[in-house]
This record gives C-alpha cells, sequence and structure tokens, in this order.
C-alpha cells in the first residue's frame, strides 16, 4: 500500500503522536468554539489511558492492529505491555522503524491478509476496524488470538441506515453485522461502552478551526485570484474542482449532530471462546 498522505499531513502538522479522536471527561462543558490543538492533543492522551482500562489483567502481549505513527504502542509499551505492530502504510512502518529501532516488531500488510507467525493474548483495534472488511477481519482474529484471549476494537459503527447515502454511512461498518459475525467466529462480547459523546468534542473543534480559520482563507485565495489572476482560478476549478467539491460535501463528517444520528462510537472487549 502507499503513503497515505493525509495521514502523514496530520501527523506532521498537528505534531500529536496519535491518530484518533480524543477523549472529553465532562463533554457537555466543552466549548468548540475555545477549543486549541493543545486541547485536542491532551484528549487524545486521554482516550488511550481510558481505552487501556478495558484490557485484561491477563494481557501480555499485544498486536497494535492499525498502528499509526506509534501512539498508542508507545503507551502499551510504558505499561508493560509486549507490543507488535500492524499497518499497510508505508510512512508508518519508517515512523516505527526510526522510533523504536527493532523494539517493536512491525508487519506492513492489511489485517485480513496477516498470516501470524505466533498468537497474541490480543488484537488491539483503535479506530481501525472500520477500514477492516467484517468477515475477513474476525477470521483473522480467529486464527491471530489465542483461545480465552481477547480483541478490544474502539470505533464507530453504524447503527441507523435511513437509506440516505449520507457520508455517514458510507464510512462505517454497520454494528449489527460486526456484532453477528464477531459470534459466528467464536468471539463473545464481554464489556462495552458507548463513547459517542466523550468523543463529540473533537468534532466539533475541529469544524469551528475550519470555520474560523480554513474557509476564510480559501474564501479570501478565491476573491484575489478572480480578481488579479481569473484564468489561473479559471484552471484550478477545470482541474480540481470536482475533487474539492467532494471534498467540501465529506466535511458534513464533522457536524456532530449528523454523526449521532447514524453512527456510535464504541468501546467492544470480545473474548475468544475456547472451542473445547
Amino acid at each position: 500500500m502507499p503513503i497515505d498522505h493525509v495521514l502523514k499531513l496530520y501527523s506532521e502538522s498537528i505534531r500529536s503522536p496519535y491518530l484518533h479522536y480524543g477523549f472529553w471527561d465532562e463533554p457537555e462543558k466543552i466549548d468548540p468554539k475555545k477549543l486549541t490543538l493543545d486541547d485536542m492533543v491532551q484528549a487524545q492522551g486521554r482516550y488511550i489511558e481510558h481505552l487501556a482500562t478495558y484490557i485484561p489483567e491477563d494481557v501480555k502481549n499485544i498486536l497494535d492492529v492499525g498502528a499509526g505513527i506509534g501512539g498508542n504502542s508507545t503507551y502499551l509499551l510504558s505499561q508493560g505491555y509486549e507490543v507488535d505492530a500492524l499497518s499497510p502504510d508505508e510512512y508508518q512502518e519508517s515512523v516505527f522503524k526510526d522510533k523504536y529501532a527493532g523494539k517493536v516488531k512491525f508487519y506492513r500488510s492489511k489485517f485480513e491478509n496477516f498470516d501470524p507467525d505466533k498468537q497474541y493474548d490480543m488484537v488491539f483495534q483503535s479506530e481501525s476496524a472500520c477500514y477492516i472488511e467484517i468477515e475477513p477481519g474476525w477470521k483473522t482474529a480467529q486464527k491471530t488470538i489465542r483461545n480465552g484471549g481477547y480483541l478490544l476494537a474502539s470505533d464507530y459503527f453504524l447503527h441507523h441506515n435511513d437509506g440516505s447515502g449520507d457520508w455517514h454511512i458510507k464510512a462505517s461498518h454497520d454494528e449489527r453485522n460486526y456484532m453477528d459475525k464477531a459470534k459466528e467466529y467464536g468471539f463473545k462480547l464481554i464489556r462495552e461502552y458507548d463513547q459517542t459523546e466523550n468523543t463529540m468534542p473533537t468534532l466539533d473543534g475541529a469544524k469551528a478551526l475550519l470555520e474560523r480559520f480554513i474557509f476564510p482563507t480559501v474564501e479570501f485565495s478565491s476573491n484575489y485570484l478572480d480578481k488579479n489572476h481569473p484564468f489561473i482560478l479559471k484552471v484550478i476549478k477545470k482541474a480540481f474542482g470536482k475533487k474539492v467539491n467532494d471534498k467540501m460535501k465529506q466535511i458534513s463528517l464533522l457536524n456532530s449532530s449528523d454523526f449521532k444520528k447514524y453512527k456510535r462510537y464504541m468501546i467492544y472487549l470480545f473474548q475468544k471462546v475456547d472451542p473445547s
């Protein structure tokens, strides 16, 4: 898989070791218009601290699936776990090589295609479950996790589909199908937590930052070119207009009210059932 340039831009601009939404303890008290990038980075730290409380005591080694740029792996290592990492992204592989110098074994592979050479106490999926095909993903989990071991998934799942084709519907797995396949492949749900409200300030804050900084900058640039260099503006619109319009439609994903209409952001802890 080629480099994910969006993730590369995110990591180099935000300067956070994490690529997830973040966790807000008292979301009802947050004013998104007053949030800073530092606030969001701190929320990302709380996210992994909260998620790690769902790791059972008998877990010693973990496969961090969709490992990003290593924020979660670093935290898990600091808590005494043995960690291997997996991602299909070339840039992320280079980050792990530089950051850990071999201390964390990195597998560059899609999880669905992963052929493990050992079994793990836990497969850890922080905002990566939605990128993994449901049935192939559970099939791989079945052979990757020891009997009695665990899969911890923290991600957003579709719980309402009104047939509208909304971006929120396209961007997540159907919750019921996901749970049915988990059971089919020998995994039982032992803990769950709905953290939707705890993650929404990140969406609201990102939307506020766009409205405050990005949109005015784009509008100014467009007006300047229209006045001073109309031919250049025409060429840009012809070359990139459709892509820009498509991306603008995806900004609807930052509407927390729409998110909550269609999706839930869940923590699911599954245990692999011993067939004997």
